[in-house]
């Protein structure tokens, strides 16, 4: 159904400054709806937000504790830094769980974020959480 120029025959509008409507050509309504080329979605959003915090460092890297006894043949007893932590949580049966662990690291930096996961994996109770300088066997 086209209009002749001249004829009554309006063109209906979704609304004010909109596209006209679609409808009787037989046209999907969410042509005029889609956005545009370009824009982003929030989820198209949302998910690059996800992915970038994916591949981000952690606040603290989480070092790993080097066996003591074989890093002071490596790097020698004198050049460690000794991380010893005790505690407690409280895990889903409202048990204590005691843990005690130890390990050697190169750099007192490494010790120290170590000590910083432990006491947030084991928050309930901290005993001993210290990094001194130096392994004696």
């Amino acid at each position: 159904m086209t209009a002749q120029p001249g004829s009554r025959l309006r063109r209906r509008r979704h609304r004010r400054g909109a596209a006209p409507c679609l409808a009787a050509c037989g046209l999907a309504l969410t042509l005029a709806f889609a956005p545009a080329a370009g824009a982003a979605t929030q989820a198209q959003l949302n998910a690059e937000a996800a992915q970038a915090a994916a591949q981000a460092p952690p606040v603290k890297p989480r070092p790993i504790p080097m066996d003591c006894r074989q890093a002071a043949g490596t790097f020698g007893a004198g050049k460690l830094w000794f991380g010893r932590y005790v505690g407690w949580r409280t895990n889903i049966w409202d048990d204590e769980v005691q843990t005690s662990q130890w390990g050697c690291f190169v750099r007192e930096i490494d010790c120290r974020n170590w000590l910083y996961w432990m006491q947030t994996d084991w928050p309930d109770w901290t005993n001993v959480a210290a990094c001194s300088p130096g392994f004696r066997p």
